[in-house]
């Protein structure tokens, strides 16, 4: 008797909790299990339309349960609610990033985090594998370029990252070629010259980056 009467006071207890922060039971437990606090959660939640499980990937190019989670938007919302949300997370231990964005052809996805830039960065594990460019590799550049210009993460996955640049480089032409050399798609199946780039990346302030 005892013992059903304690299970069910838990089950009483995460009713209540979900009901507090507006998370259904199910949203409860999946924050709990990602070890993001039901608060954080809710805060994500309301930028979205449903919370999953944030995905790591492992060494040998495995998913892997993460401690996170992903707010998935409606279509080409992703950016507005990345803006949103992170105001909401100002002031707290937890960062939220562009985990996948469509562009209008699907749902957009944002991750939230305990931690920084580079761990976030480390749970994807950013690789241009198709240009013999392991995680390391990218991880090596990306520390270098934020050595030089300070970067912000705006988002990554697996195979591309975004960053805005504190420090704008001196000469947006050399910085350019620079990119290409070290991103071919981005000019090869994006911008078609060097020249448009350095055009395009000057006037955003940011840095795509993708190896197809």
């Amino acid at each position: 008797m005892r013992r059903i009467l304690a299970v069910s006071l838990l089950f009483v207890l995460a009713g209540c909790a979900a009901a507090k922060t507006g998370l259904s039971p199910e949203e409860m437990k999946l924050a709990t299990e990602a070890h993001i606090d039901s608060e954080i959660a809710a805060r994500a939640r309301a930028q979205g339309r449903s919370l999953e499980r944030l995905l790591a990937m492992t060494p040998d190019h495995d998913e892997a349960p993460s401690d996170g989670l992903v707010v998935v938007t409606d279509p080409g919302q992703g950016r507005k609610a990345l803006q949103r949300l992170r105001k909401e997370l100002a002031g707290s231990p937890y960062r939220a990033y562009l985990r996948d964005d469509r562009f209008g052809n699907g749902a957009d996805r944002l991750a939230v985090v305990k931690g920084d830039d580079y761990g976030y960065l480390a749970t994807v594990r950013t690789d241009g594998i198709n240009y013999d460019l392991d995680h390391d590799r990218i991880m090596e550049r990306y520390r270098a370029w934020d050595a030089r210009y300070g970067l912000k993460l705006v988002g990554a996955g697996t195979d591309w990252l975004e960053v805005e640049l504190v420090t704008p480089p001196a000469d947006w032409q050399a910085f350019a070629e620079e990119v290409y050399r070290f991103c071919p798609d981005v000019v090869d199946q994006g911008t078609g010259d060097v020249e448009a780039l350095a055009a395009e990346m000057k006037a955003a302030n940011t840095v795509f980056l993708w190896w197809d």
